[in-house]
C-alpha cells in the first residue's frame, strides 16, 4: 500500500486539492477532522490534554501562541493521530491513500509514514488574500521545505487548473502493464523507456530506477500479454492481480518464500476456478513476486485498455 502525504502551509490551497482527490474516489485521511473526533471518541483524551497544557479544554487554541504547551499537547495527541491513521489505512483495503497535514513532515513520530510527499505551495500575497489566519500562523506553522517534496503543486491560478494538475499526477500514477516488462534470466520487473536506434529496449527496474539497456535477443515479455488458465479460458493477469488484492482484504500477501499451502490457498479464493493441470505453485509464486513489487513500487490502479489505445494512438 502506498501512503502519500499531501502538505502545505495554511491557504495554500492543500485542503482543495485533498477534497479534489476525495471527489475521486481516492482514500484521504484529513489529520485536523480525525483529531477533532479523537478528543471526544478517545476515553481520557481531553483530560490527558488539559493536564499537559495546564488550561482548561476550551482554550486549546492557546498552543498556536506556547511554544512549550503546543510540544506537550502533541506528545499527548500525536500517538493516538498516528494509532489512528494505521488503524484507517488497513480498513481502506486500498493500493494508494493519501495522509493530509500541514506539520506532519517536521514531527518525528510520522517519520516513515508515508512513500511520497506532495507539497502544495502559493505565492503569500495569493495566501494572505485567502485567510486572515496566514500571517498569525506562520510563526507556529514555518512553510515547508520545498527539498523535501517529491512533488510540487503550485496551487498560483484558478481551481480549474489546480484540478487538471491533480488529474495529471493521477493519471500518471496508474500503472501500464504493457510498459511493465519480465526479462527472462532477470529479477525484479522493468518498465519500457524508449527503444534504441538498434531495437535495444531501454528499461529502468521498478526497484530502484536503475536503467537498462536490453539488446533484440532478450526474452522480454510485458506484464499486459501474460494470462493463466482457467475452466473457463485465460485471465487476464491484470484481472488476476486485481482478484488478489480483493481476496486479501487489506492484510499482507504471502510471498513466494511463504508455504505452499498458503499460497494455493489465496489464489483458490482469488480465481477458484483456476486450471490446476496448467497453472502450477511455481506461477502463483512468480505472480506474487511480480504483485509484491508492483504494491511496494508502482500502484494497481492500471491504466485501462482504452486509455492504452488512446497513448498508442497518440505516439
Amino acid at each position: 500500500m502506498k501512503t502519500i502525504l499531501v502538505t502545505g502551509g495554511i491557504a495554500s490551497g492543500k485542503s482543495e486539492v485533498c477534497r479534489y482527490l476525495s471527489s475521486k474516489g481516492m482514500p484521504v485521511y484529513d489529520s485536523d477532522s480525525r483529531t477533532k473526533a479523537l478528543y471526544g471518541s478517545v476515553p481520557g483524551l481531553r483530560q490527558k490534554v488539559e493536564e499537559a497544557i495546564g488550561v482548561p479544554f476550551s482554550r486549546i487554541g492557546i498552543i498556536f501562541e506556547d511554544a512549550a504547551r503546543r510540544e506537550a499537547l502533541e506528545a499527548v495527541v500525536y500517538p493516538e493521530v498516528l494509532k489512528d491513521f494505521l488503524s484507517w489505512r488497513s480498513s481502506t483495503g486500498a493500493g494508494t491513500v493519501f495522509f493530509e497535514s500541514a506539520i506532519a513532515l517536521s514531527k518525528p513520530i510520522f517519520d516513515g509514514l508515508w512513500d511520497e510527499v506532495w507539497l502544495v505551495t502559493a505565492p503569500l500575497e495569493q495566501r494572505l488574500a485567502r485567510s486572515a489566519k496566514v500571517a498569525e500562523r506562520l510563526a507556529s506553522q514555518p512553510d515547508t521545505d520545498i527539498a523535501l517534496a517529491d512533488v510540487l503543486i503550485s496551487n498560483d491560478s484558478d481551481i480549474e487548473s489546480l484540478h487538471l494538475k491533480i488529474d495529471k499526477l493521477l493519471n500518471d500514477m496508474k500503472t501500464d502493464l504493457s510498459k511493465i516488462l519480465s526479462v527472462s534470466g532477470k529479477h525484479g520487473l522493468y518498465r519500457f523507456l524508449a527503444l534504441s536506434r538498434n531495437n535495444s529496449a531501454i528499461a529502468e527496474a521498478l526497484s530502484d530506477g536503475h536503467r537498462t539497456v536490453f539488446d533484440p535477443h532478450s526474452r522480454i515479455t510485458t506484464l499486459a500479454d501474460i494470462a493463466i488458465f482457467t475452466d473457463e479460458g485465460e485471465f487476464k493477469l491484470k484481472d488476476v492481480f486485481l482478484a488478489i488484492e480483493k481476496a486479501l482484504e487489506g492484510a499482507e500477501a504471502p510471498t513466494s518464500k511463504s508455504a505452499d499451502a498458503d499460497i494455493k490457498a489465496l489464489f483458490a479464493k482469488a480465481v477458484p476456478n483456476y486450471d490446476a493441470e496448467r497453472f502450477y505453485v511455481s506461477h502463483m509464486k512468480k505472480i506474487l513476486d511480480w504483485y509484491g513489487e508492483l504494491v511496494k513500487y508502482a500502484s494497481l490502479d492500471f491504466v485501462e485498455e482504452e486509455e492504452e489505445a488512446a497513448e498508442g494512438e497518440n505516439a
